[in-house]
C-alpha cells in the first residue's frame, strides 16, 4: 500500500482545489446564462439555481480555507496537519448540492415516465435523501476522528456506500430515461426522431459524467485510503453535479429550436403540385367544378413546464 508523501497529500489537495475553483467559475457562468435566458422561468427553478450557486460558493470557500490552513498556517509543521476540519463543510455542502441535483433529475423522471416506471424517480429521490444523511454522518466522523487516516480506515463501509449510491442513482435515472425515449423513438416520425436522439444523448451525458467521477473516487479510495488522492478527486465532484443541472436547464433553448424546426407544414408545396398537374392534365371544367377542401393543421406543443 502506497505511503503518504507530500505529493499524494498536500499536492493532491492543491490540484483538487484548483480544479474545484475552476469549475466554480463555470458554474457561475452557467448561472449568469440561465438568468439571462430564462428570466421568466418557473420560480422554483430560479430559486433552485440561486440555492445551488450559494451552496457552491460556500463549498469553494471551505475548500480554499482548508488548503490555506494546511499549506500556509501549518507550513513547516506537516506533523500537525493530520486533521482537516474544513473538509467537513466540504462534505456537507457537497452532499446538499448532490441531493438537490439528483432530486431535480428524479423529479424529471417522475414527471415524464409512465406508470409504473415513474416510481423509479421516487425511489431515486429517497435514495438521494439517504445519501445526504450519510454525508452528514461522514462529516461528523471526520471531525470526531483524531486523524484523517483514522477517518479513512474506520469509516470505509459508509464512504464506500456513499460513493456507490451516487453512481447508482445517476445511472438508474439515465437508463430509465433512455429506455423510455428509445420506445418513443420507434413510434415517431423521422423529424421527431432527431429530437428524441438529442434527448437520448443529453440524458446519457448528464448521468454519465457524474457517475464515472463517483466510480473513480470510489476506486481511488478503496485502493489508496492512506493518502488524500481520493479526497482531491472528490472535491470537484459536487461542481460536476451543479454543472450537469445548469447545462440541463440552459440546453432547453436549443431543444426548443429543434422542436420548432421539426414541425413543418407541406400543404402549400403539395397544392402547387396539384395546380401544376391540373393545368397540364385536367380539363378546365373539371378543375373549375372541383370540390374545395379546407385543410387545417393543428400542432400541439408542450413546454418544459409540462415535464419539469
Amino acid at each position: 500500500m502506497e505511503a503518504s508523501t507530500i505529493s499524494n497529500t498536500f499536492g493532491a489537495l492543491e490540484i483538487g482545489s484548483s480544479v474545484a475553483i475552476f469549475l466554480f467559475g463555470i458554474v457561475t457562468l452557467q448561472c449568469y446564462m440561465y438568468f439571462s435566458r430564462f428570466d421568466d422561468d418557473r420560480l422554483a427553478f430560479r430559486a433552485l439555481v440561486a440555492v445551488i450557486w450559494f451552496l457552491e460558493l460556500g463549498h469553494t470557500i471551505a475548500v480554499a480555507y482548508e488548503v490555506y490552513r494546511s499549506t500556509i498556517l501549518l507550513y513547516g509543521r506537516p506533523q500537525d496537519a493530520v486533521k482537516f476540519p474544513g473538509f467537513a463543510g466540504v462534505i456537507v455542502l457537497g452532499g446538499l448540492i448532490t441531493t438537490f441535483v439528483q432530486w431535480f433529475f428524479a423529479y424529471r423522471a417522475w414527471s415524464v415516465l409512465p406508470n409504473p416506471w415513474r416510481f423509479v424517480g421516487l425511489a431515486c429521490a429517497l435514495a438521494a435523501f439517504s445519501r445526504l444523511v450519510m454525508s452528514i454522518y461522514t462529516a461528523i466522523q471526520l471531525l470526531a476522528k483524531p486523524t484523517a487516516l483514522a477517518f479513512s480506515l474506520d469509516t470505509q463501509p459508509v464512504i464506500t456506500t456513499l460513493f456507490a449510491m451516487g453512481a447508482m442513482i445517476d445511472v438508474t435515472i439515465a437508463i430509465s430515461m433512455v429506455y423510455f425515449l428509445m420506445q418513443k423513438r420507434e413510434k415517431s416520425l423521422s423529424r421527431v426522431s432527431r429530437l428524441i436522439d438529442r434527448l437520448i444523448g443529453f440524458s446519457i451525458r448528464t448521468g454519465l459524467v457524474t457517475s464515472i467521477a463517483a466510480v473513480v473516487v470510489l476506486i481511488l479510495y478503496r485502493t489508496m485510503p492512506r493518502n488524500l488522492i481520493y479526497f482531491a478527486t472528490y472535491t470537484p465532484l459536487a461542481k460536476l453535479y451543479s454543472n450537469s443541472l445548469l447545462s440541463a436547464l440552459n440546453a432547453r433553448s436549443s431543444l426548443r429550436d429543434t422542436v420548432s424546426k421539426s414541425v413543418s407544414v407541406e400543404v402549400p408545396r403539395r397544392l402547387g403540385d396539384l395546380r401544376a398537374t391540373t393545368s397540364k392534365g385536367i380539363p378546365s371544367e373539371v378543375y373549375n367544378n372541383a370540390i374545395s377542401i379546407e385543410m387545417k393543421t393543428t400542432t400541439q406543443v408542450k413546454t418544459d413546464n409540462d415535464y419539469y
